[in-house]
């Protein structure tokens, strides 16, 4: 009995000690904990500084760009054909060649025509004496008519005989240049300038002028200039009307799927007449210099057309931008070294830079890394960021583009896409909106 009354003396002691001493206890430890973590914290004025990457605001010009994924085509493409029956002798080409206008590709076997043609020139001889006869005899006829000689008749007889003796060495004479035409048949020469795709024959094998066959005996594509065809959306047709409509050239710029850097450059050249009403798209093409042949026809690329410009605009890397139900807004580092939430309008977005309002001046300094750390009035210690140019932005992301059709260029909210004319944007607070033009664009907060 009396351990039993001892274990629960204890027991008691036990839990009294728990009720009263361990929570002050506690609370002190708490307490302790939390002075010398409040500086960790980031709370305001507590004489730390927060370190982040910042960048500087930028004055410049941006190119306004619509990418859209087309193919390379060749401005035109020969498929060459005998025009005359018969044997191959000689081929002269190998595929993959490069040619030109005039070369001999192929030769036929051209003995009956040589033979036709020696016929011809024979028959032609043969006329011509007949025709030289009948000539002398007329004009020996004439002078016997003077003598009331011979009848009348005999004078228009030998006049028809001299006529038709002529018309016959005409006739001989056309038969001797459609036969040499068509010896002419006998050598086959490329009508243009460029590249042999499959050649079709060999020596031996006898050819048709009826022959209807795709690839005939050969095709003849030339590698420059190309062209390349793409189609935009519906929406998308009045910038591309108005940036052809200014009389200038409309630069396109070319890459292959995994370029980094622009293939090849050339200008918007056609726009089709109608839009296609299945799929809602208007195709368009552009003339493309090649001359280092880094095209080929076939090939899918991504065309990056530039329909205008901002110029002279504020520009800051879009992962400053931060979004909050209040709208758009930037962390700035002001000259005393403090963090202040500015918001910003947004006019829009090229590549890895934003275009924004007055709120930002080229010069001031925006948090790009760290933005979640920091509150109004922090001291900040800042790491600048090496600046891109914003070109190289807008290429990378024209690189990555997919579908009909990719802006670079996309507006802020309520922005309306430029057509080489206006953007404008919505500021935070929805107080305030600017505008961009194509030329000599400007944004307001």
């Amino acid at each position: 009995m009396k351990r039993v009354a001892y274990l629960i003396v204890l027991l008691a002691v036990a839990a009294a000690f728990y009720v009263y001493a361990y929570p002050r206890l506690a609370g002190k430890t708490e307490v302790a904990d939390a002075q010398q973590s409040a500086p960790a914290r980031g709370g305001k004025g507590g004489g730390f500084t927060i370190s982040v990457v910042a960048a500087v605001a930028q004055k410049q010009t941006l190119p306004i760009t619509k990418s859209a994924v087309g193919f390379v085509e060749p401005v035109q493409t020969v498929v060459l054909r005998a025009r005359a029956t018969g044997t191959v002798t000689a081929v002269n080409v190998v595929e993959g060649q490069m040619v030109k206008a005039g070369d001999v590709l192929f030769k036929l076997d051209d003995s009956a025509e040589q033979a036709t043609i020696a016929k011809d020139q024979a028959q032609i001889a043969k006329d011509q004496a007949n025709a030289k006869s009948a000539q002398a005899t007329l004009e020996r006829d004439q002078d016997l008519i003077k003598k009331s000689v011979i009848p009348q008749s005999t004078l228009d007889a030998d006049i028809a005989a001299s006529d038709a003796a002529k018309a016959t060495v005409t006739v001989d004479q056309a038969q001797l240049k459609s036969d040499q035409i068509t010896l002419g048949y006998m050598t086959i020469t490329a009508p243009i300038a460029g590249r042999v795709g499959t050649v079709n024959t060999s020596i031996g094998n006898v050819v048709q002028s009826t022959d209807s066959s795709a690839g005939g005996l050969l095709t003849i594509t030339p590698l420059n200039p190309l062209r390349v065809s793409f189609t935009v959306a519906e929406s998308d047709l009045d910038s591309f009307r108005q940036a052809l409509a200014g009389g200038k050239a409309v630069p396109v710029a070319i890459r292959a799927p995994d370029d980094t850097a622009d293939r090849a450059k050339g200008t918007l050249s056609f726009i089709d007449s109608s839009v296609d009403t299945s799929s809602g798209t208007i195709v368009l093409k552009a003339d493309i210099d090649n001359k280092d042949n880094k095209l080929w026809p076939g090939q899918y690329v991504t065309a990056t057309t530039q329909l205008g410009s901002y110029d002279n605009v504020t520009t800051v890397p879009l992962v400053a931008i931060q979004e909050s139900d209040q709208g758009p807004y930037v962390w700035k580092i002001g000259a005393d070294g403090k963090s202040m939430r500015t918001p910003v309008q947004v006019v829009a977005s090229i590549g890895n830079d934003a275009i924004v309002g007055n709120a930002i001046k080229p010069g001031d300094h925006v948090v790009t890394e760290g933005q979640l750390r920091l509150a109004n009035g922090m001291s900040v210690k800042q790491t600048i960021a090496p600046a891109q140019p914003a070109a190289a932005g807008a290429a990378a992301q024209a690189a990555t583009a997919a579908g009909g059709s990719n802006s670079a260029m996309s507006a802020a909210p309520g922005a309306a896409s430029p057509a080489g004319a206006s953007a404008s944007g919505r500021g935070s607070g929805g107080g305030s909106s600017g505008a961009a033009g194509g030329s000599g664009a400007s944004g307001n907060s």
